[in-house]
This record gives C-alpha cells, structure tokens and sequence, in this order.
C-alpha cells in the first residue's frame, strides 16, 4: 500500500512516501480503508522525536482517521465491512500516529472499540477533522475550564487546529470570544467562523490589546497551547478568578509564570490532555446535524504528504489540513489547492 513513512528522526526530508506491506487486523482491530487523514502538531513531533515517548521506527503518524472497515479481525463483531467510520485514535495499547502506526496510509489496523460509525459519508472529510484538534477543544473548554454562556473567552494562536474550534465552539455555547492570531488575513477568516473580535499580532505581543478590549478587566477564560512564546501575555490577559488552560506546547514547554499575577488575581490554571469518547461522540452528532463545520484549510494526495506537514510546520495553515490516499482523491473532488472559506466555516473544495 502507498503511506508515508518516518524512516529516521529529524527534518522534512525523513518523511518519504513508498510503498509499504498492508497490515493485517489482529484479534479485536478491524482493518480500515483510510479516506482521509487530518494532521495535527503532533505529527511533525513524532518526526522530529519526542525525548520521554520512543517510536520504534519506521513509523507511519496520522492520528485522525475517517474511512470505511475494509476487514475485521478475529473476535470483531457488530460492524460491517463498508461501514463508514471515524477513528478515535486512543486506545488501551497507546495512540495511533504516535506510538501506533496511524492513518497516512491507504489501509490502517485500528481497534474496534474505537470505530465511531457516520451516517454521512459525503462529509468524510469533516469528520477526519474531529478527533484530536476538535476533541481536544471540546473537553479543555466544557470539561476542564467549564466555560458557560456569556463569558469571555480569548484564544491565542486561534487560526491553528485547535484554536479555531475552540473559536467556533466556544461562540456556539454563547460565548464572547476574542481571537489572536499573527495576521489582518487570519484575523478576517477568524471573524468569518465566529470571533466577536480579534488581535492581529505578528509579534505575539496581543497582551495589551485583549486588555483594551476586555475594558481592562481581563477574560474569564484564556487558552494557550502555545506554550513559551505567548504564556507571560496569556497570563496577563486572565481576570481576576478567571482560568488560564493549556493542552500542549507548540512553541516550547519550559515557559515563564510571573506568579504576582497568579496569586494577585487568583487565577486557576488548569491542564488538558485529550479528549473522551463522549467529546467525539457529541461532536460526530453536531457534524451530523449541520451544527458544526469543522474549517479545512486544504486537501491534498497522500503523494504530497510532505507538503502537507509544510502547511503547518511553517504556520500557514488555518484550520485543518487532510491528506488523502491519491486512489481517493475523485471521490472527493480533491484539487489539492487550499479551499475558500465560507462564512460558518464552511470550506469550498
């Protein structure tokens, strides 16, 4: 089968696609024919080499998956070959994409306990969106910073994965939301998918601008998983007795806390590390029911994977970018050219 493999760790060049042998589903997996595969940071951290989480390499990453069971495995039962299905990633023996091959690939071995079946395969590709950028907002916004109606929340790096849904689902659950971003153009599309306002701050320097617009008051809650370029501003940004909350690092882990800030204003800072079944569960069924369109930033073939990791390891990408096997790229309508967005978040392919 065609996938993209890490044969080595370190730069854009160790990722090379060739053709590899189709895995076979052991006892409790069913084999998944991948439609499409939705990249996250993580797959460009599982290239470069995470100190603490050995890959046994070569290694094929892509952790959000949506295609169809191809084949079950010994003891599957309950599901039927053809059933198109999302994957959620996590499982007992580790994460798909990162310690377990994952969905850059045509064919990939999946648990079936995390097989969730969609009804609308002709949205596939919004549904390859779903598990780690948008399960990951879902639970750090409802489970972790319980943010309610008519707060105030700021995104920071908001026109990545994880950021625009949280932009778009913190303003479905009636939220005031301000979005930074480093750009006038991604300030536009932010504001085209659900921000109130937003900071356009090439520098990272957006602190004194949400200040401002908060009438100096600060936000209830702030999300960062920037990490150490934008943490002195986050925290800056928090009101007295909001919360500040993180679910990764991007842009370095080893950032610097002013504590007069967090005891002056009694601020939570609280952690979130991925998402539950029910957070793919709920998002599935707003997908589903035309409340949710997660934002593509661009499709492109498997062949091109390489050029795809670019999109987000070189900050270009607005929302999510899907790599496709090149045998599916018909049935999509793919071009490989980034998609218009539309208002909603809506994207034209």
């Amino acid at each position: 089968m065609q996938a993209a493999v890490i044969r080595a760790h370190g730069g854009p060049d160790q990722l090379v696609v060739e053709e590899v042998p189709r895995p076979s589903p052991a006892p409790g997996e069913v084999l998944v024919k991948v439609g499409a595969c939705a990249l996250n940071h993580l797959d460009i951290f599982v290239r470069r080499g995470m100190p603490g989480l050995p890959v046994t390499l070569p290694h094929i990453s892509g952790g959000d998956i949506a295609g169809w069971v191809e084949a079950l495995g010994p003891g599957v039962s309950g599901i039927e070959p053809g059933t198109a299905v999302v994957v959620n990633p996590n499982s007992e023996r580790g994460m798909l994409g990162e310690t377990l091959h994952g969905g850059l690939a045509e064919y990939v071995a999946a648990p079936a306990a995390g097989l969730l079946p969609i009804g609308d395969e002709s949205r596939l590709l919004e549904f390859a969106c779903l598990p780690v950028a948008y399960g990951t907002a879902h639970r750090m916004l409802f489970t972790r910073a319980g943010l309610r109606q008519g707060e105030l929340l700021v995104v920071v790096g908001a026109s990545g994965g994880v950021g625009v849904a949280c932009v778009q689902l913190g303003k479905r659950a009636g939220a005031r939301v301000i979005a930074c971003t480093s750009s006038d153009e991604k300030a536009r599309r932010l504001r085209a998918v659900g921000a109130d306002e937003t900071v356009a701050a090439a520098d990272g320097q957006f602190g004194r601008a949400v200040w401002e617009l908060t009438g100096k008051r600060g936000a209830d809650v702030v999300v960062d998983y920037s990490g150490k370029a934008t943490w002195p501003q986050s925290l800056r940004a928090v009101r007295r007795g909001g919360r500040l909350v993180c679910c990764g690092a991007t842009s370095g882990y080893d950032a610097v806390t002013d504590l007069r800030y967090l005891w002056v204003r009694e601020i939570d800072i609280r952690g979130s590390d991925g998402w539950a079944e029910d957070d793919l569960r709920t998002l599935t069924r707003l997908v589903e029911t035309n409340e949710l369109h997660p934002v593509i930033h661009a499709v492109l073939p498997l062949s091109r994977a390489r050029e795809a990791v670019a999109e987000l390891e070189e900050r270009r990408a607005f929302g999510k970018v899907l790599v496709v096997p090149d045998a599916q790229l018909a049935r999509f309508g793919a071009s490989g050219a980034p998609p218009a967005p539309r208002p909603g978040g809506h994207t034209e392919r």
